[in-house]
Formats: structure tokens, sequence, C-alpha cells
């Protein structure tokens, strides 16, 4: 018996909707395996976004200023390339003479390397035997040429990175209104205010975060590399820098780079490591309540618990080097849903 005419019956219906959620499902999770897939990328995407997003203000005020945007937009690459260029003349000579000062100026064959070791003791005489099994571990013969492929092609990968990240960097300051505007096209004309809006808080606080980066980078590596000078700790001019490297790791970061400073002071005297604790700890005080406030104007507004868990979450998923993306990936969340859930208005960001 048939229904009414212009009405669909009740089993097609159904059966329309078991499709339609079907289909949905087999959507949701093809986007995710190749998302799975793509990870390395759209990690890599979302880091050229946040370095976009950290450098736009200053781009937009040297525009404003009359200077073409791919000049202004150059100006930035070049520099951070002079920054990186500068730390590899001036650290690393130098970072080489103090390695070699302690194990007495001879050369790291396992050899020496063994007698520096019997002559060292507690910290510094572990990492001399460390040193040593690796070089034992180094191979040989034909196997040079794998490892020599392999590294090649592992360089050849980061550089291909690294231009990836910089080349997104430098669309999406160029065309980033327009590729928004694209965008948004997905969007309910109704929500398209609200979301692009959201958008823009995104990308403040992404901006935010990525400027506190490079100057805690910067700050970090000259204040400890001077002050552990100072002390006499040894190592002093590779520890400023790593530890400055290793703000990109949140909260955890931190206490690896003092840890580090430590023990290495530890291996002169008890003493020593007492002052360079007092000193790192001094100093993360004065970062946390003097400095980050007043040179940087303000916080990520990330709870640490939160950055925690996706730091942790990240470096299963996408391994130890997709890290240095959680606290921005946990502060895009953190915005998306204070505005959905909490109905925040984006714009009071």
């Amino acid at each position: 018996m048939q229904g009414p005419p212009g009405r669909v019956p009740a089993r097609v219906s159904e059966t329309r909707r078991i499709t339609i959620a079907a289909l949905t499902a087999g959507a949701i999770v093809a986007a995710a395996v190749a998302a799975w897939q793509l990870r390395i990328v759209l990690a890599l995407l979302f880091l050229g976004l946040t370095i976009a997003a950290g450098m736009r203000p200053t781009v937009e005020a040297l525009v404003r200023r009359r200077i073409p945007l791919p000049l202004a937009i150059l100006a930035h690459f070049t520099v951070a390339l002079a920054l990186v260029a500068a730390a590899v003349v001036l650290v690393v000579p130098a970072a080489i003479d103090q390695i070699e000062a302690s194990i007495g100026g001879i050369p790291p064959e396992p050899g020496n390397l063994a007698r520096a070791a019997r002559r060292a003791n507690g910290v510094e005489a572990a990492a001399l035997r460390t040193v040593i099994d690796e070089l034992h571990k180094v191979p040989t013969g034909g196997h040079l040429v794998r490892v020599g492929l392999d590294a090649t092609r592992r360089g050849l990968a980061i550089l291909g990175g690294t231009v990836f990240t910089f080349a997104v960097s430098a669309y999406w300051v160029t065309e980033r209104r327009r590729a928004l505007d694209l965008i948004l096209t997905a969007v309910p004309t109704a929500k398209r205010s609200s979301v692009r809006a959201t958008w823009d808080a995104c990308e403040t606080r992404l901006g935010a975060y990525c400027r506190r980066v490079l100057l805690m980078l910067i700050v970090v590596s000259v204040v400890l590399s001077g002050s552990y000078w100072l002390l006499g700790v040894p190592y002093s001019l590779l520890l400023g820098p790593f530890s400055g490297a290793v703000e990109l790791v949140p909260v955890i970061g931190p206490i690896v780079a003092g840890g580090a400073a430590i023990l290495a002071a530890l291996t002169v005297s008890v003493r020593l490591a007492l002052e360079t604790a007092a000193v790192f700890a001094g100093f993360r005080l004065l970062q946390d309540y003097v400095i980050n406030p007043r040179l940087i104007g303000g916080r990520v507004g990330v709870p640490p618990l939160v950055v925690i868990a996706v730091a942790a979450a990240a470096g299963l998923l996408l391994g130890p080097a997709a890290v240095v993306v959680a606290t921005p990936l946990a502060a895009v969340g953190v915005t998306v849903f204070e505005v959905v859930v909490r109905g925040r208005d984006p714009r009071t960001f």
C-alpha cells in the first residue's frame, strides 16, 4: 500500500538517512587517514602559518612606510638567516675551543679520550666514556657510503621542509586576505563575521607566541652564556644557546636547560653547581615576571597543563620534532574552545 502522493515512504526516508550517515562517517575516516599520512606536511604548514602570524605586523608596518611588500618579507628572512649565521660564526669556534680545553687540547680519538676519562671523575668522566663508546660504533668502509647517503637524504629533506615552511609564510603574508575570503566561502554567510574574528584571534595568539620565541631565544642565549662564562661553568657558550633553543619545548625545556647547566658545573665543584642553580633560578624569575610582560607585552594565554597534554600528544603522534608546535596548537585549540563552547566574543581577545 503506497502513502499519500508527494510524500517519501518512511522506509525510503530511513534508508536515505542511514546512507547519508554512512557516507559522512566514511568521509570523516578518509579525511583522518589522509591527515595522518600527510601529518608532517600539515605540521610544516601550521608552522609556516605561525611564522607568518609572527612577522605580519612588522611587514605591514614596513609597507605603511612605502617599502614594497616582497622586500619587507625578504628583509625578515634575511635577518633570520643573518642571526643563524652570526650564531654559527661566533659560537661554534669558541665552543670547539672549550671542548678541546676540557679534554686537555688533544684530538678526539678513542685512545686520547680514554686517557682524559681516566683523569676525569664524576659526570665528566661518564660523558667522555659515552663519547668513546659512540666513536667505537662509527662505521667504516662501505658503511660510510650508506651513512653519507642517508645523511644527504636527511639534509635534503630538512632543506626542503625549511623552504616549504618559509614559502608558506611568504604566501600567507602576501595573499592572506584573498585566501581567507576563499576559505570563508565554505562557511554560512551568517557566521562568516564570527569565523573571521575567531581566525584573527588565533593569529594574534600565534603571532605573540612566534615573537616570544624569537626574543626569548636571543635573550636567554646571551644572558645565560654570559652568566655561565663569568661563573666559570664549562661549555658556557654551548649551554646558553641550548637553553634558548629548548624554550621551544614547553614547560619541560627550561627544566632540561637548567639541569644541563647544573650538571656541567658539577664537574668542577658542588659550590659552582649551587651557584649555577641560583643564577638560573634567578634568571627564570626575572624572565617570568619582568622580561616576558615588559619585553613581549602579553602572554599566549594557554594553561600550562593544556600545553603539556598537547605536547605529549604531538610527540607521540607526530614525533619529537612536532613538540615545537605544541604551544601554538594549544593556543588555537583554547581560542576555538572559548569562542564555540564558552560563547566568548572573539573580538575581545
